[in-house]
């Protein structure tokens, strides 16, 4: 049996979530369901407390692992020991995101998952555009996290 890629996972959660969302935002308002998905990734982000020195050399190998299949296309702008930047310039997520009817709350969904990973292997992410969002690439830059 083949294993599937991360973009493949995401998809079959998406094409669950995205109509359940869809169907909130009609019942309760579009404000009141993205506000509550902006704070669950804000609470899930806090429950985090890794402990881990981060690992920046495995950063390349995790960003071929996102874009496994064609899902990202990116450049690497800077990999260092306590350092590492990429440029998102093509998203299947994205994609995937407008297909079924999600790009508007994507960001929520998708893209904020970022933050909560950073955190997990000590790092923090510091992004300021995304490609969901409509900005011509996204911008990630990753560096140690503060500790204490």
């Amino acid at each position: 049996m083949t294993e599937l890629t991360n973009f493949e996972r995401v998809k079959i959660q998406m094409e669950y979530v995205v109509p359940l969302i869809k169907d909130l935002q009609a019942l309760l308002g579009e404000d009141a369901i993205n506000d509550a998905l902006k704070r669950r990734a804000r609470e899930s982000e806090v429950s985090i407390d890794s402990g881990k020195q981060p690992d920046f050399s495995r950063m390349t190998d995790g960003a071929k692992m996102f874009a496994e299949g064609g899902a990202l296309e990116y450049d690497i702008i800077a990999s260092g020991s306590d350092q590492f930047d990429m440029n998102v310039n093509g998203c299947q997520y994205a994609e995937m995101m407008e297909e079924l009817g999600g790009r508007g709350f994507g960001h929520l969904l998708v893209c904020n998952r970022d933050f909560a990973a950073a955190k997990r292997i000590g790092m923090t992410l510091t992004r300021t555009q995304t490609r969901m969002e409509g900005a011509d690439y996204c911008d990630f830059r990753y560096r140690p996290a503060r500790r204490g």
